[in-house]
C-alpha cells in the first residue's frame, strides 16, 4: 500500500532521566544487547517512564555482516548508577524537528524514511541530526498490535 505520509516542522522532543546505550552491533546481536541494558536499569531499581528512543548512527558491513551503530534511550522515573558502558543523560531535548509516523508493518519503515527524506531535500531544509526513533506502543507489540514509530530529525535552525 502506497500511502502518503504526514509531515511536520518544528517538533520538539524532551525527555528527563534517561539511560542511555551507544555501540556498534551485528543485526543478531541488538535484541540481547537491549534487552542486558534494560536489565541493568531493572537491577538500578529504575523504572520506564516513557518510550524506547533509538537512533542508528552508520550501518556498514563488516565481513559479510551487517553492523550497525546504534543509540538506545530510555527515559526512567529516577537517576540510576549505570555500568560503565552505559550513560546517563539528565535531558534529553531536540528542537525544531521534522517529524513523521510510521504506523504499521516494520517492513515498510524505510519507505517512511525516504518520504522523510525527500521533504527534507525538497524544502531546502539542513538537518543536523539522525533520525530518532519514538516506539510509542513498545510495550504492546508483543501482543499483536503492529508498532507506531514516531520520527525525529533535527534541523539547523539558521536559515542562510
Amino acid at each position: 500500500m502506497n500511502q502518503t505520509i504526514q509531515i511536520e516542522t518544528g517538533k520538539e522532543l524532551r525527555f528527563e532521566n534517561v539511560a542511555s546505550f551507544r555501540k556498534k552491533m551485528r543485526q543478531l546481536e541488538i535484541q540481547a544487547e537491549v534487552e542486558k541494558f534494560v536489565q541493568s536499569l531493572k537491577d538500578g531499581g529504575a523504572k520506564k517512564n516513557g518510550p524506547m528512543i533509538s537512533a542508528t548512527f552508520v550501518a556498514e558491513e563488516i565481513d559479510g555482516d551487517q553492523v550497525l551503530d546504534m543509540e538506545f534511550l530510555f527515559p526512567v522515573d529516577r537517576k540510576v548508577d549505570l555500568p560503565q558502558e552505559y550513560q546517563w543523560k539528565p535531558v534529553f531535548h531536540l528542537v525544531n524537528a521534522v517529524y513523521t509516523r510510521h504506523a504499521g508493518n516494520p517492513t515498510d519503515l524505510q519507505n517512511t524514511y525516504t518520504e522523510l527524506m525527500t521533504y527534507i531535500q525538497e524544502n531546502q531544509l539542513h538537518q543536523i541530526t539522525v533520525a530518532y526513533n519514538v516506539n510509542v506502543n513498545d510495550d504492546k507489540v508483543g501482543r499483536g498490535n503492529e508498532p507506531i514509530i514516531d520520527i525525529y530529525v533535527g534541523m539547523n535552525l539558521c536559515i542562510l
